[in-house]
């Protein structure tokens, strides 16, 4: 799969398969991320895994009650350093890395932005002086999953000024 196909299937997966990720495939996961650029090349992330059901399911009631969270082969919460200026940035690079070459092996993602941090951070020992700023789930879809329509480009791309917008060709 090329990188254009990866971008163009990949949709949030909240109904996944009873399976693992074999070991080959989380290294290449975790080499995907590591790549990932990031400001002053800091790599100011870190990612706490989860494949322990008991952790997933207490998580569930962390993460606004999303159920799938159960059933996904890995529950990710990226932890980074608040005093670091361009964390958001940067880890969302790493973790975008991440699901496109997810979306290569087979795997399905979802970003969650609905959690409560302090929670999340208690279940997972996380240390105060960390912040958990996103979670993201990760296994084998269950069903088939397409796409849904996406804006027109020509309503987000502008050119030289915002109230210019690019003309395209098609």
């Amino acid at each position: 799969m090329e990188v254009k196909e990866a971008i163009a299937s990949r949709v949030s997966i909240r109904r996944y398969a009873e399976s693992s990720i074999p070991p080959e495939h989380m290294e290449t996961l975790f080499r995907a991320m590591q790549l990932a650029p990031s400001a002053n090349n800091e790599q100011n992330w870190e990612f706490v895994f989860v494949g322990d059901a008991d952790i997933k399911h207490r998580l569930i009631s962390a993460c606004s009650n999303q159920s799938f969270v159960g059933s996904c082969s890995y529950f990710i919460a990226g932890v980074v350093d608040p005093g670091q200026k361009w964390h958001m940035v940067d880890i969302t690079i790493s973790l975008t890395n991440f699901t496109l070459q997810a979306a290569e092996l087979g795997y399905g993602t979802c970003w969650i932005g609905a959690f409560d941090e302090l929670r999340v951070k208690e279940i997972l020992s996380v240390p105060n002086e960390k912040k958990v700023v996103i979670c993201m789930t990760v296994g084998t879809p269950e069903g088939r999953h397409v796409p849904r329509g996406r804006k027109a480009i020509k309503k987000f791309i502008f050119l030289n000024h915002y109230a210019s917008r690019w003309s395209l060709s098609k």
